[in-house]
């Protein structure tokens, strides 16, 4: 990890644009499925949806928008006046004032920003290119089509690539030395590290599900599409990485 010689300030549009890709990447394009197009494939529930209550899943998203946000603000409270700047910092950090200003630019985190960024552009073409028949739930729409263009002629999942990269590139951009949650202080209460912890293996869980959808997906495609997905996935034969 190397610190990038550049004003912390820079950050912040960079945060917003991970705060945007989380947002995007987590939110359902569409309504949810209706139960008579999720009950075909119902045995495969377990192991392909992300088994967890909703409340769950509005706390980490919650929590991954607020870690971002006590990281803004912390960067703009360093062009405050000493006075105003101290309240900041005696609220949002558990260490000595003056430790606040360890917040900084490195390269885990523009690493992890790339992987914000292009992992939530590749997910909207995603969006896009499924229209009506991208959904969280595991479904075969009514008047479902293969869909075998844009980003699905490159891999054949790629929105779980983009899933995945964002993920990734989440817990760098908001775990590593230099940010907020490495920098204030809350790690070093029993409190703090049990919720950081709890968070992190809430985000981390997500790319291994995803993971575990694949084959499935995979084969509920095939039983579904037949010959015609059999000649896309010849010609797509890559499932989340081209040449992997």
């Amino acid at each position: 990890m190397t610190t990038i010689a550049a004003p912390v300030l820079f950050k912040i549009p960079l945060l917003l644009l991970t705060a945007y890709a989380n947002l995007i990447t987590f939110t359902p394009p569409n309504p949810r499925t209706p139960p008579e197009e999720q009950s075909k494939y119902s045995r495969a529930k377990y192991i392909v949806q992300q088994v967890r209550p909703p409340w769950v899943r509005a706390v980490e998203k919650t929590l991954t928008q607020s870690f971002i946000l006590f990281e803004v603000v912390t960067i703009l409270a360093t062009y405050l006046p000493p006075p105003y700047a101290e309240r900041v910092f005696s609220t949002l950090a558990w260490r000595p004032a003056d430790s606040a200003l360890g917040v900084r630019l490195t390269s885990t985190f523009l690493v992890g920003t790339f992987l914000c960024i292009v992992g939530g552009i590749i997910r909207i073409l995603c969006y896009r290119a499924l229209g009506r028949h991208f959904t969280f739930e595991l479904s075969i729409r009514k008047n479902h089509r293969l869909i075998t263009d844009g980003p699905y002629s490159v891999v054949r999942h790629p929105s779980y690539t983009a899933l995945i990269m964002v993920t990734i590139g989440t817990l760098l951009c908001l775990t590593s030395t230099g940010s907020w949650l490495a920098e204030s202080g809350i790690m070093s209460t029993l409190i703090g590290r049990l919720l950081v912890v709890a968070w992190a293996a809430e985000v981390a869980w997500i790319p291994v599900v995803m993971l575990m959808r694949v084959g499935t997906e995979d084969a509920i495609l095939r039983e579904e599409f037949k010959d015609e997905w059999l000649a896309w996935s010849q010609r797509t034969p890559y499932k989340l990485i081209p040449g992997l």
